[in-house]
């Protein structure tokens, strides 16, 4: 089964409107979870699920272990991890001590071998990306009142029905609202609804 690729346009840098070039990105078609990459090892091979989860977790565990203590760390023929380090550049070492110097990323380089096991055909998408509605903020707001007239709260799910917008640009609109005060919370993580508060009108902020 071939992989799927739409375009993009690169980011205009100096946000003058500019047009800019047109690239190709693969067009992710989901994530493969654990469960799901066990589940395939397991009918594959003699393994257990139990088997190979605990070997995932030893891997794991070891790993970690041998990254914090500065070494790199190869992983089959996939490639190597390594950890970088966090803190403000000096011109002088004696200018920063240990204690504001921390682990940062934990880097993944990919081998060459590796790489060209990945490379596979490709195809042009039929839908392309996903990208949020084109909405302006005060017509986003509307939407959100109309809708809270008949219901008590509202998820991000239903505010991204009503908008259009995809899930982390929704989330920004209705943090935002919650930090003006049209808004409030109930709940944390996935349980957390938004609620009406004070009626105000829209500021351009929310455009």
């Amino acid at each position: 089964m071939a992989a799927q690729y739409d375009f993009q346009r690169r980011p205009n840098p100096k946000g003058d409107g500019e047009l800019q070039p047109l690239y190709p990105r693969i067009v992710n078609k989901g994530t493969i979870d654990t469960e799901r990459l066990v589940s395939d090892i397991s009918r594959m091979s003699s393994f257990s699920p139990g088997d190979i989860n605990g070997l995932l977790a030893a891997i794991e565990d070891r790993v970690s272990y041998y990254l914090s203590e500065g070494h790199h760390v190869q992983l089959g023929g996939m490639g190597y991890f390594s950890a970088g380090l966090k803190g403000r550049p000096v011109m002088d070492p004696k200018e920063i001590h240990a204690q504001t110097i921390f682990f940062g990323k934990v880097h993944f380089r990919i081998s060459p071998d590796f790489r060209k096991r990945c490379a596979g055909f490709v195809e042009r998408a039929k839908y392309g990306f996903r990208k949020s509605a084109e909405l302006g903020g005060a017509e986003r707001y509307r939407r959100l009142l109309v809708f809270l007239e008949t219901h008590p709260f509202i998820t991000r799910k239903d505010y991204s029905s009503i908008t259009g917008l995809l899930k982390n640009k929704a989330l920004d609109d209705l943090n935002l609202l919650v930090e003006k005060g049209y808004l409030s919370t109930i709940g944390r993580g996935s349980h957390k609804v938004y609620v009406r508060a004070e009626p105000q009108g829209v500021k351009s902020g929310n455009e």
